[in-house]
């Protein structure tokens, strides 16, 4: 029997997959069976932009320089900035400003020629085996820490379910290093490390498998005809007309 990753030509599975499959499966098979995927939402480029300036600066680049770089981005995406963009615009100087002397005493953070270091895990049982891959965001191998960074509007004071769940699938990986996840708002920093990752990784399997016997039961179009479908999650913001096209709701 040809298991259901195969059937329909998941070759990787990520913490973002697993965590949007758990949480909004209707936007999951959107995405992964059907690749419609929303736009990138401006907070989600803020952070794309405020690591790479931070990343910059780390490796020798001039402040300056390096801010100028994470706003030419941003504006590249959002040109004409409503009330929320030039919000989140605005975050990336003092994110960048906070993060960096955070992280001032571990140094400069090493990558491989390609980039960011890719990870991988294997998740299999007897009907299946498939990677779980990830990117490191920062990697002081003389410290023996891997930092991943996330800025946000507000400080959280435990890591949300999904941010355990990536860092648990990053620690297994990289099992002699410890992994902590930096997170800056405009205001300030927090180092968190929560989570079991060994429960964590457990509970993840349960749902890998799931998915992976709802992925046999039909093609993609048989799929859409009965995934329950909430309209009203956020996972739907900007793509309410891929909702409709897929799903007629």
């Amino acid at each position: 029997m040809t298991n259901g990753f195969k059937k329909h030509s998941i070759k990787h599975l990520s913490a973002s997959s697993i965590n949007l499959w758990t949480n909004a499966p209707d936007v999951w098979v959107a995405q992964y069976l059907f690749g419609k995927r929303g736009p990138m939402s401006s907070a989600a480029m803020r952070g794309i932009c405020t690591e790479d300036a931070v990343v910059a600066v780390l490796t020798g680049t001039d402040v300056a320089e390096a801010l100028k770089a994470a706003h030419d981005k941003f504006d590249g995406f959002f040109p004409i900035g409503d009330e929320k963009t030039t919000k989140e615009r605005d975050m990336i100087q003092p994110c960048m400003a906070l993060a960096l002397d955070a992280l001032k005493d571990y140094g400069e953070p090493e990558f491989p020629e390609e980039g960011q270091e890719k990870i991988s895990i294997t998740a299999k049982t007897d009907d299946y085996e498939i990677p779980v891959i990830g990117f490191l965001d920062l990697v002081f191998p003389k410290q023996g820490v891997i930092i991943d960074l996330k800025t946000t509007g507000r400080m959280p004071s435990t890591m949300s379910a999904e941010h355990q769940l990536q860092r648990a699938i990053y620690q297994k990986a990289k099992g002699n290093q410890a992994v902590k996840f930096l997170y800056v708002t405009p205001k300030k920093t927090s180092l968190l490390e929560d989570g079991d990752p060994n429960e964590l990784l457990v509970t993840a399997k349960k749902q890998i498998s799931r998915m992976e016997k709802f992925l046999r039961a039909g093609s993609k179009e048989d799929i859409a005809e009965v995934i329950p479908v909430n309209p009203n999650t956020f996972y739907w913001n900007g793509a309410e007309a891929i909702r409709e096209e897929l799903y007629g709701i």
